[in-house]
């Protein structure tokens, strides 16, 4: 069972869906179960990776997909190295299917208290949002925690 945050859920939505894993002993990531607990299912899979689009995607975002190691792995320090290179072509096949110019790519990667994740399986974000307009200003961001501020 993966440890989860639920103080870093952003909709009741997900929290609910949070819920009734923990009470079922699951992680989401693993053994399809994002399918039972009704998520959507991958688009694609590669043999240490699946891709899905997020069920709760940033506001503003155009495109909000989820890149997933199928192995329960907690810590990006623990990637295999044949599974870095597969990361590197599904970032290329989601650029080239989605005819994106420019997109961001973050990693939720060990302690949750950290790094704003609700669930200790490592996981990428593959996040496109629209071009920057002229005069646009930090408001007009997809927002993401990436981490906390420390408070001194």
């Amino acid at each position: 069972m993966a440890d989860m945050r639920l103080d870093n859920a952003r909709t009741p939505e997900q929290v609910e869906r949070m819920q009734k894993l923990k009470e079922a002993g699951a992680c989401f990531f693993c053994d399809d179960n994002y399918v039972t607990f009704g998520a959507m299912p991958a688009i694609f899979e590669t043999t240490h990776w699946y891709v899905k689009k997020n069920d709760f995607p940033y506001k503003g975002a155009v495109h909000h997909y989820l890149i997933v190691p199928k192995q329960h792995i907690k810590r990006i320090i623990d990637l295999r190295i044949d599974a870095w290179l597969e990361l590197h072509i599904i970032c290329w096949k989601l650029t080239n299917d989605l005819r994106v110019t420019g997109e961001s790519i973050f990693v939720r990667s060990g302690d949750m208290l950290y790094t704003g994740a609700t669930l200790d399986h490592m996981h990428f974000h593959f996040l496109v949002g629209g071009p920057k307009q002229e005069g646009g200003s930090l408001e007009d961001n997809i927002l993401v925690t990436l981490g906390h501020q420390l408070k001194q």
